[in-house]
């Protein structure tokens, strides 16, 4: 499934000069122009890390670098197959790891973004522009059937 930039923008909750702004900073979205549907759900979801982390005070300049990284790490697996992950991110490096795993990331401070409440958000926001059909039903009054033989 492919998402338009409308879908994305409204998914994400983001104004559409934030969405420009991150094409242009971030080499992964400098493909995707127009209007027509070209993210993918992985691409939505990178989107989504980068706006938590973002909203978190990292500048998207700085995920510059590990946007590649980021953006193929969402694309690897469907979201069921992420919702355990956790992508942490130092400064220096940006890693995705398994929820509870014990490794070398946990010795140092960093900013983790758990995927699973993201992926959640996600879900409820595309559930949501799907219940609101962009147009409504048309309703037509009942009409009686007249019984018998036709005179």
């Amino acid at each position: 499934m492919r998402y338009t930039p409308a879908q994305v923008k409204e998914a994400l909750e983001i104004t559409e000069e934030t969405l420009r702004h991150w094409r242009k900073s971030l080499p992964p979205l400098k493909d995707k122009r127009g209007y027509s549907p070209c993210f993918s759900p992985g691409d939505l979801l990178a989107l989504k890390v980068v706006a938590r982390l973002h909203a978190l005070g990292i500048s998207v300049s700085q995920l510059k670098l590990h946007a590649e990284k980021l953006f193929q790490a969402c694309s690897r697996s469907a979201w069921f197959g992420l919702e355990d992950k956790v992508v942490v991110y130092d400064g220096q490096t940006l890693e995705m790891v398994v929820v509870g795993a014990d490794g070398h990331w946990s010795e140092v401070v960093r900013v983790a973004a758990p995927l699973g409440p993201l992926i959640r958000q996600l879900r409820q926001r595309l559930s949501e522009e799907d219940s609101n059909p962009a147009q409504p039903e048309i309703a037509f009054p009942p009409l009686g059937v007249a019984q018998g033989r036709p005179q």
